[in-house]
């Protein structure tokens, strides 16, 4: 058992610039970086940051009102929720997960990306594959790879990223990678490129919003013969309310966000 000694080291002290957790409760909590002088608002108070330099994780602190929050150490759903810029849709953590899995992907691993937006998949694929792996991503628009760029920096996660302006139909400089991933409206016309950037039988792992283009791809796939082993998936999460009392699933949840499609890329 940790003395209260070793408990109190454990709890490692706040410093400017660090990331916190603001946590009043379920609806109220953003990421914010401690600055001097810079402030958090909500309806519920306001705080100084710069009071929060000092404190340990999990203290408690209070508003401008007399509420209370939580201090504490911010995890990757936080900031995926709370604490990044958004400039388009998001692929939601539902079904980064099972991403991650289809793709195979583990430290070491390298990788391409195509449709980084505002680089959510970016962030969860640079977090695995780690110092050794690497991420190749090309996005056409410029103010998105602004944005992800900012987001990846944000976690420090710059240096496993490589983000290239520019098309994963045809402009992919990369070969023998491990995986890829797609989050473009016409996957069907990487196939090509697919095939001279990845391994043979390499997992390609597509997200798709809608039946129509599913469909379109799976055609495409079927009459040029470059896939085997397809596979598609649509991720459903329930969320439960944590009341020991009456324990029940919340009235509202994010049902469809998107098709995942699995297969495996032919020479």
């Amino acid at each position: 058992m940790l003395s209260s000694e070793d408990r109190h080291q454990n709890r490692a002290i706040i410093k400017e610039g660090d990331d916190v957790l603001i946590y009043i409760d379920e609806r109220r909590y953003r990421v914010v970086r401690v600055r001097k002088n810079e402030y958090f608002n909500s309806d519920k108070g306001s705080l100084n940051l710069g009071n929060v330099i000092g404190k340990e994780w999990g203290d408690e602190v209070k508003l401008s009102t007399g509420s209370k929050a939580l201090i504490m150490r911010p995890l990757i759903i936080d900031y995926f929720e709370r604490g990044l810029k958004r400039v388009t849709q998001v692929i939601y953590p539902k079904d980064l997960g099972l991403m991650l899995i289809l793709g195979n992907v583990a430290t070491g691993s390298k990788v391409l990306e195509g449709g980084v937006g505002t680089g959510f998949l970016t962030i969860t694929l640079a977090r695995v594959v780690g110092d050794e792996g690497h991420v190749y991503a090309y996005e056409i628009r410029k103010e998105f790879i602004d944005a992800a760029i900012s987001n990846l920096k944000r976690l420090g996660l710059e240096n496993r990223v490589t983000i290239r302006h520019g098309d994963v139909r045809k402009d992919v400089k990369e070969s023998n990678l491990d995986a890829a991933f797609l989050d473009i409206p016409d996957p069907w016309n990487a196939l090509d490129t697919l095939r001279k950037a990845l391994k043979p039988t390499s997992p390609v792992i597509v997200f798709l919003p809608t039946a129509n283009q599913v469909i379109k791809l799976l055609k495409v796939l079927s009459d040029k013969r470059v896939a085997t082993d397809v596979h598609i998936y649509e991720t459903m999460l329930r969320e439960y309310i944590p009341d020991h009392e009456a324990l029940r699933p919340k009235t509202t949840m994010i049902a469809h966000t998107g098709y995942v499609i699995f297969f495996r890329i032919l020479k």
